[in-house]
């Protein structure tokens, strides 16, 4: 038993020989701020009233209340001195084992470790240090970076905190990690950076020098200049695929390909086979029909393929990578449709995929009312798993979720294989039965930015998300009949800026159990029931300068906080009183936008039916705070809140011409 535990129990033994009841004593040592105690699960089939009249008894017995204090606030200096690790506590449904790292004892004083960085993509760079101690959560990485080359440096978005939160309760859960993690964002793509981070803490331990890396960001995929060729539908796509060699293309002429086919010759880096089709007409390549597990192309364990210019149709799925996965496979300018499945790889070991572009349509024949067959008929458009995937200006539309982070289970114990480094942007999702966007099961710097997400159950998943930080910045959202944000099962490390997210109920209304959130210009448009309601079981979750809509005169937001207290609150600033959140929020309505109103559930909209850009007159204009590489070249005093600046174009959605 750890000595810790010991002194705990001791100590709760002794309350109970002076006082007669261990749950008084449990009360008093909370009290008393002993952190051990504080940490303890809540005694759920214990009443309200119960604990009130264990509170009496004890101050009904006058004599002793003085010395059993004092016995509990020695017994509380006992139990820190102990330095048991104050965690994230477990407050899910489920009773399995906790996976996932183990809390070392508690230590302020932080300590340097492993720097990784991670896969590069085109626009961002991802990276994490992991450390020890810091228990006391205030040890901060400041980060700036530099083309190399330059002198001047530029401030990005601070490193996130991770300590040890819980994910995936209910179902599976795992304790992250103890770590900083971020992404420096939006930069060029084939360019080298120099990337600063300082690390601070005044409990001591960090290092006296910054860390300087030198990273270069990836460029899009092109094939290269070897030979050429010519496949047709007499002689079959297989024939020519064996000629093939790493840096040849394979030119498919117009005709009708039936499947499937299994692609096990590797390309090489720089040198992809490529199947491009011809331009005379339209490439098809044919599955066995949607009813079936027909797949029109395999290629796990394959890398550095390139798919362009082609049809593929009628399977259950187009392409899928299962075990051991692959490498540097690109997908562009395809035509994907009547599937189950467009685009599948869950395997941990897939990497730097590049899927842009495209038109993915499934067979879903309507988008509302969800159907009592979950995930069905259609499943995803978009489904990956692994690091360094990029996909991005595609148009996915009828499936269950339009674009998602496979489903696959709590990490592995190497934390270079984590889900990391993928972007989403770009895209215009629709459609959907259920999510336009899963960033589910995603580890750290996942980047979801400028996607066009409508008629769909629920716009931003992370239900779970590993640690973080998930990115999801400048998203436009309209025609979602549930949930604006499904931040269900526990997720960890959200950083939501400047989305503008309009749904048909309550504009934000997570479960109250997303941790290390943090919430910033952001517009929640709801059309009946709370503006908020939502509420996080960290105390370090933020909420601020964000705009809520009124939908009801009796409810507007409610907020449920750390301690599981529930509040109520009937304006912006009645809930800053109260909890110190949202100090620079608005009340908001649909008169802010050039021409939208709030949509009607399950009615069917077209990106033409409605403009969510601001009025100049807007109050949510200049309402918001500067942020990192998010709001830079503002055209005013102070950035707007959602996803469009005044002065600025909306970004391009969907495959580019």
């Amino acid at each position: 038993m750890r000595r810790g535990s010991f002194r705990l129990i001791v100590t709760l033994l002794v309350a109970v020989a002076y006082r007669g009841t261990m749950l008084a004593a449990i009360d008093e040592l909370r009290r008393n701020k002993a952190p051990f105690v504080n940490n303890l699960p809540p005694i759920r089939t214990l009443t309200e009233n119960q604990v009130m009249t264990d509170k009496i008894r004890m101050r009904q017995r006058g004599h002793l209340s003085i010395p059993f204090r004092i016995l509990l606030v020695l017994a509380s200096c006992l139990i820190c001195t102990g330095r048991a690790t104050a965690q994230p506590s477990l407050i899910g449904r489920s009773k399995e084992a906790i996976q996932g790292t183990k809390p070392g004892r508690r230590v302020d004083a932080v300590r340097a470790g492993r720097f990784l960085v991670d896969p590069p993509t085109l626009e961002n760079l991802g990276f994490r240090w992991y450390v020890s101690g810091d228990s006391n959560r205030n040890a901060t990485v400041a980060v700036a970076y530099r083309e190399k080359g330059d002198s001047e440096w530029t401030g990005a978005l601070p490193m996130l905190r991770v300590y040890h939160e819980i994910a995936n309760q209910d179902y599976g859960p795992y304790r992250v990690g103890n770590l900083f993690a971020g992404s420096v964002l939006f930069l060029k793509p084939v360019t080298t950076y120099e990337v600063q981070f300082t690390m601070r803490d005044p409990d001591g331990g960090a290092p006296s020098e910054p860390k300087l890396v030198s990273v270069a960001t990836r460029g899009e995929p092109i094939a290269s200049a070897g030979n050429v060729i010519h496949a047709n539908a007499p002689a079959g796509l297989m024939a020519a695929y064996a000629k093939a060699r790493p840096g040849d293309t394979i030119l498919i002429h117009a005709g009708l390909y039936n499947g499937p086919f299994e692609f096990k010759k590797s390309g090489e880096p720089g040198k992809p086979i490529a199947f491009r089709g011809a331009g005379d007409g339209e490439a098809i390549l044919q599955g066995g029909g949607t009813g079936g597990k027909s797949r029109i192309v395999s290629i796990a364990g394959t890398d550095h393929l390139m798919f362009e210019d082609l049809t593929f149709r009628s399977a259950h799925m187009a392409i899928y990578s299962g075990k051991p996965g692959s490498a540097g496979i690109t997908i562009r300018r395809c035509r994907i449709k009547d599937v189950v499945y467009g685009i599948n790889t869950q395997a941990k070991d897939s990497r730097d995929w590049y899927v842009a572009d495209n038109e993915i349509v499934g067979i879903n024949r309507t988008w509302y009312p969800r159907p009592e067959a979950y995930m069905s008929p259609a499943h995803t458009g978009v489904n990956v798993y692994g690091r360094g995937h990029v996909v991005c200006y595609n148009r996915i539309s009828r499936f269950s979720d339009s674009l998602a982070i496979a489903n696959f289970g709590p990490p592995v114990d190497d934390v270079e294989q984590h889900c990391v480094a993928i972007d989403f942007y770009g895209n215009d999702l629709s459609w959907a039965q259920d999510d336009t966007i899963e960033a589910d099961y995603g580890c750290h710097n996942v980047r979801v930015y400028r996607n066009r997400c409508y008629n769909t159950h629920t716009a931003l998943s992370t239900q779970p998300f590993y640690g973080g930080p998930v990115y999801l910045i400048r998203n436009e959202a309209y025609s979602i009949t549930a949930l604006t944000f499904k931040l269900n099962n526990y997720p960890a490390g959200i950083l939501a800026y400047n989305n503008t997210v309009c749904c048909a109920r309550q504009g934000f209304t997570p479960p109250a159990i997303w941790q290390n959130g943090h919430f910033r210009n952001n517009l929640f448009m709801g059309g009946s029931g709370y503006a908020m309601e939502t509420g996080s079981p960290t105390p370090y979750s933020t909420l601020d300068y964000n705009g809520y809509r009124r939908n009801s005169e009796e409810r507007f937001l409610k907020w449920i906080d750390s301690d599981r207290h529930i509040g109520r609150y009937q304006s912006v600033e009645e809930l800053h009183r109260a909890t110190g959140l949202e100090q620079h929020g608005l009340q908001v309505d649909y008169d802010i936008f050039a021409g939208a109103r709030s949509p009607k559930e399950g009615e069917t909209y077209s990106p033409a039916d409605y403009d969510l850009r601001l009025k100049p007159q807007a109050n949510c204009v200049d309402a918001g705070t500067s942020i990192p590489q998010v709001t830079v070249a503002f055209s005013g005093t102070a950035p707007d809140l959602g996803c469009y600046e005044q002065g600025h174009d909306p970004p391009h959605y969907g495959p580019r011409e």
